[in-house]
């Protein structure tokens, strides 16, 4: 997919320098996350793709309203089951994997004119280190989103490739791979507006725009009417998870300068600084994709700000506003490898010390609420212990047992002071303040 196009210069590197610079970027900033514990909804999220992932478990998935939005995730995850069985490591491999796959792509948009080698290339750099998406590379039950980003990509790059001038094959990719990007997630509906946008970038291309957005508002028509006709069986609609209301204005107001951060900040004031040369059709562009991939988490209702792992999607849009200003200030300096060397190392080192110094002991704290109760049932494995612990559901408890143990866990845990326990698990809180049936 990755070819020099007319009308785009040629970059002074080999595309495979690039890809490997990008997959050592990844492995050195998440690296030292591979040997987390698994977090505690990584549980229920294995034992679902345990449920659904296999072939003769794909009637009951896609019966299921919510988590046939979720099917890529639990294929993939039932895959890595059926290959290692239940692997921490194999889980956070994965995720490294499909994050390094994703910046290739970001780098891939290069074989736009309109955006180019250079400005790509910064723009994987940032997408790779950026941390503010962090969770969704850390914490395998966000894996959908790394998929969703993977197909929203391919199809936007097969799109590209048509609108460059391939062939109507390309039209077969975009399709199949915004089918993916649906059965990964909700927000795979960005396509609808991320195609159209990609089209005016193209002169000519005015039609094509308005096929695609007459395409991707029917497509999605129908993806949220399937959803609205399972409401009584999805779960979303029940658990105050969403609203639609007006709080997604505050909701993005907050979000949207801190998915920015401090490097797509500087990357706004130099656009706005050169704007007499700035390249606005494709800055215009970024700017919609990152507004258009927060906009479906601003009506969730749980948090007053998006949560980090769902900037992930919006990060590329982000990344390249980074990389068009990247290649605005390259051009107009006398020693530009020094300055890049200097902006990559100081970027590299912001994102990945915050990550390794202030997020991993977050991690590995909440990691901790489930790793407790494993140490205790392993101590004395014969005890049934009263979960006393507001932030582990018994589900996910008894999930942890089952794949961290092998035991069975219905005759080990149980929330009953009534079924006469011998010990409580109070997640390393003091066991008063926790006391009745209820308190979760």
């Amino acid at each position: 997919m990755i070819r020099q196009e007319a009308g785009a210069a040629a970059p002074a590197w080999k595309h495979w320098q690039a890809l490997l610079a990008l997959a050592i970027v990844v492995f050195a900033v998440y690296g030292p996350f591979v040997t987390l514990p698994p977090m505690v909804d990584d549980y229920g999220h294995t034992r679902l793709a345990e449920r659904y992932g296999p072939p003769q478990g794909w009637g009951e998935l896609f019966r299921d309203p919510l988590y046939r939005c979720r099917a890529t995730s639990l294929w993939l995850t039932a895959a890595v089951l059926g290959w290692t069985g239940f692997s921490v490591s194999a889980f956070h491999l994965s995720s490294l994997v499909l994050h390094m796959l994703n910046a290739g792509l970001v780098y891939a948009l290069g074989s736009c004119r309109s955006i180019g080698w250079t400005a790509s290339a910064a723009a994987a750099l940032v997408f790779a280190a950026n941390e503010r998406p962090h969770e969704a590379v850390i914490w395998f039950a966000s894996i959908h989103e790394p998929l969703v980003m993977l197909f929203v990509l391919g199809a936007l790059l097969a799109w590209i490739q048509w609108l460059e001038g391939g062939s109507r094959r390309w039209l077969m990719a975009v399709a199949a791979a915004w089918l993916l990007a649906l059965l990964s997630k909700e927000s795979g509906v960005v396509l609808t507006v991320l195609l159209p946008a990609a089209a005016l970038l193209y002169p000519g291309r005015r039609k094509a725009a308005v096929y695609a957005l007459a395409a991707g508002a029917a497509s999605t028509a129908a993806y949220f009417w399937l959803a609205w006709a399972g409401q009584a069986e999805h779960q979303h609609f029940h658990d105050g998870t969403f609203s639609l209301g007006w709080h997604f204005v505050p909701t993005l107001a907050r979000s949207v300068p801190r998915g920015l951060g401090v490097w797509g900040v500087f990357g706004v004031i130099l656009t706005v600084f050169w704007r007499q040369n700035a390249p606005w059709k494709a800055v215009s562009f970024a700017g919609v994709w990152y507004l258009a991939a927060l906009m479906p988490y601003a009506f969730l209702t749980y948090m007053p700000r998006i949560p980090s792992r769902h900037h992930y999607l919006a990060s590329a849009g982000m990344a390249v506003l980074a990389g068009l200003a990247a290649a605005l200030l390259l051009a107009r300096v006398k020693r530009p490898k020094a300055l890049v060397a200097a902006l990559a190392a100081a970027f590299l080192l912001h994102n990945a010390l915050y990550l390794w110094l202030y997020k991993r002991p977050q991690f590995v704290e909440r990691a901790e609420v489930t790793e407790g109760l494993v140490r205790m049932v392993a101590e004395k494995p014969g005890e049934r212990v009263l979960l006393r612990c507001p932030l582990l559901p018994l589900y996910e408890a008894r999930m942890a047992l089952y794949y961290r143990l092998g035991v069975d866990p219905m005759p080990l845990l149980t929330e009953e002071e009534s079924d006469g326990a011998a010990r409580v698990y109070t997640c390393g809180l003091p066991p008063a303040k926790y006391q009745g049936p209820g308190t979760r």
